[in-house]
């Protein structure tokens, strides 16, 4: 259990549903924040959709495995589409899978949930003997607020669940009058704040939760502080047993002792703290210990949707803390303590701290500035604090590797394995960017587009993250990158570039090579003509299709030698420009070449077709006739290597290839440094730290 990761998160609804997949998509953005944000970052899947609208089975190939964390939650988002019995709709079979996913996951015995939702009223035909989630539009409200209402209130329900799996480990039995609800509020505030009118926002919030009926329990000094109890005693209790405390920063706060004391009270027991700042006039002396906390602004506009927004994100905030807490100590080693929230001075003088003199603490990502840093071990000398990020970062890199190829492109069949094209974007960055600040640089053999308001361009994307990973480069204590990629374009693409694209390039962020031109008997007017001023470079004929194929081969080619190892992941089978998906290709030339391969065939596409064949799985995409039933002009475009020139590796032969080297094995096969086990993990895997963390290791244990 220790080594799983903490939690999985589910998010399922009809493949045809629109509605119910938009949800699925806005719940995803709540719970999956970008790379190093220090937001909450829990794993998140969808349907996985195999084109028969069916839902995924249990524990099954392709399916659902609830033991891949050591919780697992899943939300079913149920709709009249997914309860459809008249043709082309999916029967029983939904009613069925929650049946059977809320058998295998018992209230208050298993490690995991499930959590049927109803989004409108055939949503109730999931579950008729459990409770099922009311998530209806009011009809009282305008479109949009009950649409983010009902947003809001989704998200708060499975946050409260994941909060007890990683609180009690489990979901406990709810039994009235004697189970606490799931969020625990400390509510820190002035007493001269509680206007007569009640539109303070310390009793808008309270009200908000009661009127609300959310299982939140709030703990307020007046209503919960018995008489002649001490106020120190009592404090001490309510901070203790909180999931967050919620603390009202206004004109008075910073002036009264015992909002001080709860706010010191929460730090030396670790409990998390969202600061609500509502101040107006503002203070003479802010207190100066109630810093390094995440802070939201109280807007005195509307009290009812401030109070909202407060309540919202005091629960994600609470999940985040405990999430950080659970993630960190299932990747801590031995002589490592966990902190869930960034060091700061008034940490170092708790006892906590201070007996494990020599220690070394873990803490969330992103990392401290260098500055606060050299403070805290300007303090103690003889602490360390480092990250996730940090750990990447200390890599001992052998010498004689500096460049890594990144084969990737955005796989097609993305849904198959319940992801998205956000899925992919945001974890593909994540393991790039682990693998610039491990530092080593990234080869890429990418597109850029002239009009870059199209899509989601990856080549762009690594720019940007090139930019903005130097300031974390600084607080890990690596020395960023000169010219971290190394983009290689290849021939006929680059004759389409213009100003547009070679700006790109200014501020030493990338370097730029184009790839050789194949020998062709054509020019490049004659193949690509000019019409109207722009450069035509589709592949759209067999001559087009033969050249761009040739031109792509030297590419991959070239990019292969600049390179000491490769990672593939993602790739189309799909839509490109040549005659073998670019993946596909460029794994074999790394295995031909006798180069470390890393094979990543979580996100689907080309990798995974690589992945499977590699652990001896049935492939159509590797036969003779797969090519002809997909590629546009295959066969004519094939037979003019004949006439000619240049050497063609079909899919067939390729498949061949990897099945001899499948019969020695993964470890001797790939070259990677990595073993059989490890290899499959990889393959299988979609989180960007294992991925990372594989690829890194691989690498340390070659040898030249």
């Amino acid at each position: 259990m220790a080594n799983l990761p903490p939690l999985h998160l589910y998010l399922l609804a009809h493949p045809k549903s629109d509605e119910a997949n938009a949800i699925a998509a806005d719940l995803m953005r709540r719970f999956v924040e970008p790379p190093a944000s220090g937001g909450l970052r829990i794993p998140v899947f969808f349907t996985p959709d195999r084109g028969d609208d069916l839902p995924p089975a249990l524990d099954g190939e392709g399916g659902i495995n609830l033991c891949a964390a050591q919780h697992t939650i899943v939300v079913v988002l149920g709709d009249e589409r997914m309860v459809r019995t008249v043709p082309e709709g999916a029967g029983d079979a939904w009613v069925d899978f929650v049946r059977d996913a809320l058998a295998q996951t018992p209230v208050g015995a298993s490690p995991h949930h499930t959590l049927p939702v109803a989004l409108d009223q055939a949503g109730f035909q999931l579950s008729g003997e459990h409770h099922v989630l009311p998530a209806l539009l009011k009809p009282d409200m305008a479109a949009p607020e009950a649409a983010e209402r009902r947003l809001v209130e989704i998200s708060f329900h499975i946050a409260a669940r994941a909060i007890q799996l990683l609180e009690h480990g489990k979901v406990p039995e709810l039994a009235p009058g004697r189970m606490k609800a799931p969020v625990q509020m400390f509510v820190s505030h002035a007493k001269a704040d509680l206007a007569a009118d009640r539109q303070d926002p310390v009793r808008q919030t309270r009200d908000l939760v009661h009127q609300g009926e959310l299982p939140i329990d709030q703990w307020y000094d007046a209503e919960q502080i018995a008489p002649g109890q001490k106020f120190a005693d009592a404090i001490r209790a309510g901070a203790g047993d909180c999931s967050i405390m919620l603390a009202f920063h206004t004109d008075h706060y910073g002036s009264r002792p015992w909002c001080r004391r709860e706010v010191l009270e929460a730090k030396e027991r670790g409990v998390h703290i969202l600061i609500v700042d509502a101040l107006e006039s503002g203070e003479p002396r802010s207190f100066p210990y109630a810093g390094n906390v995440p802070v939201i602004r109280w807007q005195f506009r509307d009290p009812r949707v401030d109070a909202g927004r407060v309540i919202d994100r005091a629960v994600l905030e609470a999940l985040r803390f405990k999430y950080n807490r659970a993630m960190l100590e299932a990747i801590s080693e031995s002589d490592e303590v966990v902190l869930p929230a960034p060091p700061e001075a008034v940490t170092l003088a708790y006892p906590r701290l201070g007996e494990k003199k020599g220690k070394v603490f873990l803490y969330p990502d992103p990392p401290l500035g260098r500055e606060e840093l050299e403070l805290l071990q300007r303090l103690r000398p003889k602490l360390s604090f480092v990250t996730p990020l940090t750990k990447i970062a200390q890599w001992p890199r052998p010498k004689w590797i500096d460049t890594i190829t990144v084969s990737i492109s955005e796989s097609d069949d993305l849904r198959r394995y319940g992801l998205s094209t956000e899925h992919f974007d945001t974890l593909s960055d994540e393991i790039h960017l682990y693998l610039l600040l491990a530092g080593l640089k990234i080869a890429y053999g990418g597109a850029l587009q002239a009009d870059f308001t199209k899509g989601s361009n990856f080549t762009l994307r690594l720019f940007e993250l090139v930019r903005a990973y130097s300031g974390l480069a600084e607080g890990v204590g690596s020395k960023p990158l000169k010219e971290a990629i190394l983009n290689v374009a290849p021939w006929p693409l680059y004759l389409g570039y213009g100003e547009g694209e070679w700006k790109l390039f200014s501020g030493k962020v990338a370097k730029y090579q184009p790839a050789p031109r194949p020998d062709l008997p054509w020019n490049d007017d004659e193949v690509f003509p000019v019409t109207d001023g722009r450069r035509t470079t589709k592949a759209d004929t067999p001559q087009r299709r033969y050249a761009w194929a040739r031109g792509l081969t030297a590419m991959r080619e070239r990019i292969t030698e600049d390179s000491q190892a490769r990672l593939v992941l993602g790739g189309k089978l799909r839509g490109f420009s040549g005659l073998v998906p670019g993946v596909v290709e460029e794994a074999w030339l790394s295995l031909r070449n006798k180069h470390p391969l890393f094979v990543a065939g979580g996100f689907g596409g080309a990798a995974r077709a690589v992945g499977d064949l590699l652990l001896g799985k049935v492939r159509p995409e590797f036969s003779g006739e797969w090519p002809r039933q997909t590629i546009a002009d295959y066969d004519a475009s094939r037979a003019l290597y004949d006439q000619h020139g240049g050497d063609f590796v079909s899919l067939e032969h390729i498949g061949r290839d990897l099945r001899d080297l499948r019969a020695t094995g993964l470890q001797d096969a790939l070259n990677n440094g990595l073993d059989e086990a490890e290899n499959e993990e990889l393959i299988l895997s979609t989180n960007p730290q294992q991925i990372a963390g594989l690829v890194l290791r691989g690498l340390g244990r070659l040898s030249r």
